[in-house]
């Protein structure tokens, strides 16, 4: 079991068994609370069960694709282009910037960052402070969005 919450509306922070995972989509940085400090930039990166493959963009910035427990994570900020999405790969949960990289990634959750507008999604909508996943058995069949405020 694993939780997803939003720092601020920039910042995703992902709890696993033993790891805290913040990252950053607007400064395009990942803190795990580790001796060398803050991560920037791209890179591959294992801290403890979570995986984190960091992809330079071709606008600028950095998206994001974490595996946690077998469950793929992507987070993509405002410089990313349609086409930088095929290097995400499937992805079961969204946090992103900008309604038009739902339909082109196409997954199970959708948390919006960075104010996003998320009306025009197509899905049912849950307010709360927290996602907690337990599986991938636990993850919604049709996609919903979860406003984590």
């Amino acid at each position: 079991m694993f939780e997803i919450e939003l720092k601020n509306s920039d910042e995703m922070v992902i709890r696993a068994k033993d790891n805290n995972v913040s990252i950053n989509v607007v400064q395009s940085t990942i803190d795990a609370g580790l001796k060398v400090g803050t991560i920037r930039g791209a890179g591959e990166f294992e801290i403890g069960d979570i995986a984190i493959i960091a992809k330079s963009l071709k606008g600028g910035g950095v998206m994001y694709r974490i595996d946690v427990e077998g469950i793929k994570i992507g987070i993509v900020g405002n410089s990313a282009v349609i086409e930088d999405l095929d290097e995400l790969g499937p992805i079961d949960i969204l946090g992103c910037s900008d309604a038009k990289y739902v339909p082109v990634v196409e997954p199970k959750i959708v948390i919006p960052m960075v104010n996003m507008d998320f009306a025009e999604i197509k899905a049912s909508v849950k307010n709360e402070k927290k996602l907690k996943i337990k599986n991938a058995n636990s993850l919604p069949a049709v996609m919903e969005v979860w406003n984590l405020d």
